[in-house]
């Protein structure tokens, strides 16, 4: 048994092209500014710490940022989920489903870690259905740094499964560098995937056990889960 802990942004779903266009109609609102998303290396980061380096960049000063942080918030999620489109489910990755159907046959614990908010999250499993394969969730809005959301999920598997999880027994599945590098925090199985805003050789110079393109060959992705050679 081992705790499978999913990034999702760009490594099972894609829809940054809806955070993109939200933050611009949100940024102007409340700063008067142009700021997409993709301006900056937004990958494995939460909202918050997106919004904050993206103010950062607009020159916008940190008190107005702070006033205004947390309505931005509600408001992003109010219009994450009325922007997405009515076929949402073409934007989960090639793979993410069958990888995430076979794993739930299994008695792995699996869990998902982003930076997104519930609100988002909960407008994403909704769009997409992914939902049912998780046995919980955790936010970024709601810690300090994703390495404390790894902490929490390590604890909460620990009681789901009445025992403690630890080294290569949790996997954290993820596309940014950030995910590696948190993953490495807890001697974890760490295995990348280039399907986001971080390269293939910049994932590979992080250091993750295993690197794929994709989750097409999710057969492939189960071998890396349970340390085996995968060719």
């Amino acid at each position: 048994m081992k705790l499978v802990i999913f990034d999702l942004d760009q490594t099972l779903v894609d829809f940054i092209e809806v955070h993109d266009k939200v933050t611009r109609i949100l940024f102007n609102k409340f700063f008067g500014v142009d700021a997409g998303l993709t301006e900056i290396d937004f990958a494995g980061r939460s909202l918050q710490e997106n919004f904050r380096e993206l103010a950062r960049l607009k020159n916008i000063p940190e008190e107005i940022f702070k006033v205004n942080s947390r309505k931005l918030l509600g408001d992003y999620e109010t219009a994450f989920r009325n922007s997405l489109p009515a076929d949402a489910g073409r934007y989960v990755l090639p793979g993410a489903r069958e990888l995430l159907s076979e794993l739930a046959r299994t008695d792995h614990i699996i869990a998902l870690y982003t930076g997104d908010s519930p609100g988002i999250v909960s407008a994403v499993f909704q769009a997409t259905g992914l939902g049912s394969y998780f046995r919980f969730c955790q936010y970024g809005t709601e810690v300090a740094a994703r390495a404390d959301m790894v902490k929490l999920a390590v604890d909460k598997a620990g009681k789901l499964a009445g025992r403690k999880f630890r080294n290569k027994e949790i996997v954290i599945i993820g596309d940014a560098t950030r995910d590696i590098a948190c993953g490495q925090l807890f001697n974890a199985l760490t295995i990348a995937v280039a399907t986001g805003f971080h390269s293939r050789a910049r994932l590979l110079a992080a250091g993750p056990d295993y690197l794929f393109d994709d989750l097409k060959d999710y057969r492939m992705v189960i071998k890396a889960i349970n340390h085996l050679p995968v060719g």
